[in-house]
C-alpha cells in the first residue's frame, strides 16, 4: 500500500491542511466543488463544532482500499477525468488519434437520465466549434443539422415593450448558435465510446488523490465508486500514463493540486444567481424583432432575447423544438428583487408576482401566463456564478487541466463552452506535435518528457487567453444588464457594425473578434487589447450626437473620412504589432 496522501495530511502541522476541518467546512458553503447537499451536511458539521479534518478520515479510509493499476500493457493509454462537453470531446480527439482512452466521470451516464436542472442552454460559436470541424467526417455539419438553432444577434425587450435587434456579426452570415448542453453532451459521450473511448461512470474523485510525486507520469486517483452489490467502495488507481483533468469548474483535481502545493487559484463567486425559466413553442405568436425606427426586423427564433432591468435581467435561447430555454438572474440575498425574498412561500411568491408584473409584463405571455413564471423563479434551483482562474494547469507530464477546471467564468459573453473545446484543439495540435506522426499516436513519440512538454506549451498558450476571456465575460455582464438598453450604446453599435461592413479588414467588433475568431492570430487576449482601441474609436465618431433623436441618425450621418483616419492611426498599428488577420474572423 501507498498511504501517502494520510502520511504528508497527518505530518502537515500548519497552512492549509492543518486548517481544514472546522475553516474548511464553513468554506465549503460557498465553493463550487461540494454539491449543495455536500455543502449542508459540512455547515451541519461545522455547527455542531466537528473539528476532525476530513481528509485526514479520507486519506486513512483510501490508505486500505483495493488498488488497481491502469495504463501499463500495450498501446499507448491517457485518462481523462470528467465525461462533461470538454472531457468528451476530448476523448474523441485522442481516441481518434489511437490512444487508448479511460473516462471517469462522477455522476451517472447522462444517456440514461432525463434532461433537468439549472444549466443555461449553451451558444457555441465559429471559434470552439474549430475543435468539431477538425473531426471531419461529416460531424460539424452533424451537429448543426441535428442540435443547433442559428442566433444572428440580441433582440433587446425594452420597458416600453419595443424590442430592437442588435447584430452580431457584419451580416446574416455571421451567427452563434444555441444548443442544449444535455444534448450536446449525449452526442459527444456517444461519440467518444464509438471511437473506442472506455467509460467509468460513478466514480467520485477524492482531494485526496496524489499528484506529487517526482515522477513526469505517474499519480494515485482515489474514487468512491458504486460497489456491485449495491452501496459504494473505495478504490485506488495506480495511473501509469498521463491524466487530462476536465472536471468541471468545482475541479476535485484541482482542490488536490492546491492542497499538495501544485498550484494555487481563486473562486470570485459573483452575488448573483440563475434560475431556468421555460418558454413553450409560441406557434405564430412570435415574439422577435419587428423592425422600423432605424431598426432591422429579426424572426424571434434566431435571437438571444435579453430582458435588461438594471439589478436583474431575462434571457431566453430557442430550442430545436420551437420551445425557448430561459434563465433568469438576480441578486441572492437581499429582503426585495431577490432569490432570498422570492421564496417557495405565500410571502414570497407575492412577492415575485408583484416584481414580474412590474418588470417583466410583456415576457408573461410567452412563459404560459403568470402562475408559470412565479412558479419557475420561486421553485427552480439556483445556479451558481463565478469566476476560476488557477496559476499552475500542468504537472510535468503526468497531469493537465483544461477547460472549466482552470479556467470557469460567468455566462454573459457565451464563451464557456468555446474556450473549453479551443483547449482541446489546442491539445490535438501538441499532442500531435509531440506525439503523433501524421496525426497517429506513435509509442516512440510518447515519452514522459514529451507529454511534459506538450502540457506546458499548451498552458503557456491558453492560459493569458483564458484569464482574458474571464474578465471580458464579467464585462459582458454590464453591458447585457445594463448597456443593451442604452440609446447611445446601441447607436454606437450600429455605427461599429457599418464600420465593419464597409472596412472588414481593418476593423470587426470585439464581439466577432471573439466568436468567430481564434486564426490569424486573433485570440481571445489580442481581441481584449483591440477592443479597448475600438470603444474609444466608437465614443469618438458618436460624440457629436447629443440627443435621441440625433443618435438614431449616427450610423447614415457618422464621418467616415474622421472615421478611416482614427482607424489607421490608432487602431491599424496595433494590429500590425500583435500579427493580427481580421480577414481570418469569419463563420
Amino acid at each position: 500500500l501507498k498511504p501517502f496522501r494520510l502520511k504528508q495530511l497527518l505530518a502537515l502541522k500548519s497552512g492549509f491542511v492543518c486548517d481544514y476541518g472546522v475553516a474548511a467546512m464553513a468554506e465549503k458553503q460557498n465553493d463550487l466543488m461540494h454539491t449543495p447537499a455536500e455543502r449542508a451536511v459540512a455547515a451541519a458539521k461545522a455547527a455542531a463544532g466537528g473539528a476532525t479534518d476530513p481528509l485526514v478520515e479520507e486519506a486513512a479510509l483510501f490508505a486500505s482500499a483495493q488498488e488497481l493499476t491502469l495504463g501499463s500493457g500495450e498501446g499507448q493509454h491517457i485518462v481523462i477525468l470528467g465525461a462533461g462537453l470538454v472531457g468528451a470531446l476530448a476523448g474523441v480527439v485522442l481516441a481518434r488519434k489511437g490512444f487508448k482512452v479511460h473516462i471517469f466521470e462522477r455522476y451517472s451516464d447522462i444517456r440514461s437520465i432525463p434532461s433537468s436542472g439549472r444549466s443555461i442552454n449553451l451558444s457555441v460559436t465559429s471559434r470552439g466549434l474549430r475543435a468539431i470541424r477538425s473531426l471531419g467526417g461529416g460531424i460539424y455539419e452533424e451537429v448543426l443539422e441535428k442540435l443547433c438553432t442559428r442566433v444572428r444577434g440580441r433582440i433587446i425587450h425594452m420597458p416600453s415593450g419595443d424590442a430592437l435587434f442588435q447584430r452580431y456579426g457584419k451580416d446574416d452570415s455571421e451567427c452563434n448558435y444555441s444548443v442544449s448542453r444535455f444534448d450536446l453532451n449525449k452526442y459527444l459521450i456517444n461519440l467518444a465510446q464509438t471511437n473506442g473511448a472506455e467509460f467509468y461512470f460513478n466514480h467520485q474523485l477524492s482531494e485526496t488523490s496524489d499528484f506529487s510525486s517526482s515522477d513526469v507520469v505517474g499519480c494515485t486517483v482515489h474514487f468512491t465508486r458504486s460497489a456491485d452489490g449495491g452501496g459504494t467502495e473505495k478504490v485506488r488507481y495506480n495511473m501509469l500514463c498521463p491524466v487530462i483533468a476536465c472536471d468541471g469548474a468545482g475541479s476535485r483535481v484541482r482542490y488536490a493540486m492546491k492542497t499538495q502545493n501544485l498550484t494555487t487559484f481563486t473562486e470570485d463567486i459573483i452575488p448573483r444567481g440563475y434560475k431556468e425559466v421555460l418558454f413553450p413553442n409560441p406557434g405564430a405568436n412570435d415574439f422577435g424583432a419587428k423592425g422600423g425606427v432605424g431598426g432591422e426586423p429579426c424572426d424571434g427564433r434566431y435571437g438571444l432575447h435579453i430582458w435588461p432591468r438594471g439589478d436583474h435581467m431575462l434571457m431566453a435561447l430557442a430550442n430545436m423544438d420551437g420551445s425557448f430555454t430561459g434563465t433568469f438572474y438576480a441578486d441572492n440575498k437581499g429582503p426585495e428583487n431577490s432569490f432570498e425574498a422570492f421564496s417557495d412561500t405565500e410571502e414570497g411568491r407575492g412577492k415575485c408576482k408583484e416584481f414580474c408584473e412590474k418588470h417583466y409584463t410583456d415576457a408573461i405571455p410567452h412563459v404560459g401566463g403568470l402562475d408559470s413564471l412565479v412558479r419557475q423563479i420561486t421553485t427552480n434551483p439556483t445556479g451558481i456564478l463565478g469566476t476560476v482562474r488557477t496559476s499552475t494547469w500542468a504537472v510535468k507530464g503526468k497531469l493537465l487541466l483544461i477547460g472549466d477546471s482552470c479556467h470557469a467564468m460567468v455566462p454573459f459573453f457565451g464563451q464557456g463552452c468555446n474556450c473549453g473545446f479551443e483547449d482541446t484543439l489546442w491539445l490535438s495540435k501538441l499532442i500531435d506535435k509531440f506525439c503523433c506522426r501524421d496525426g497517429t499516436v506513435a509509442s516512440d513519440l510518447c515519452t514522459a518528457d514529451n507529454f511534459a512538454a506538450a502540457f506546458a506549451e499548451l498552458e503557456q498558450e491558453r492560459r493569458p487567453n483564458a484569464d482574458a476571456i474571464c474578465d471580458m465575460a464579467l464585462e459582458n455582464f454590464v453591458e447585457m444588464r445594463d448597456k443593451t438598453g442604452d440609446v447611445r450604446f446601441q447607436a454606437m453599435k450600429k455605427v461599429e457594425n457599418k464600420l465593419e461592413n464597409l472596412y472588414p479588414d481593418k476593423i470587426r467588433s470585439r464581439y466577432a473578434m471573439v466568436c468567430y475568431g481564434g486564426e490569424g492570430n486573433v485570440s481571445y487576449a489580442n481581441a481584449r487589447d483591440l477592443g479597448v482601441i475600438q470603444a474609444e474609436i466608437l465614443e469618438l465618431l458618436t460624440l457629436k450626437f447629443k440627443d435621441e433623436a440625433a443618435l438614431a441618425k449616427a450610423p447614415d450621418e457618422v464621418d467616415l473620412e474622421e472615421a478611416l483616419r482614427l482607424i489607421e492611426e490608432k487602431l491599424l498599428p496595433r494590429q500590425r504589432q500583435l500579427g493580427m488577420d481580421l480577414s481570418t474572423v469569419k463563420h
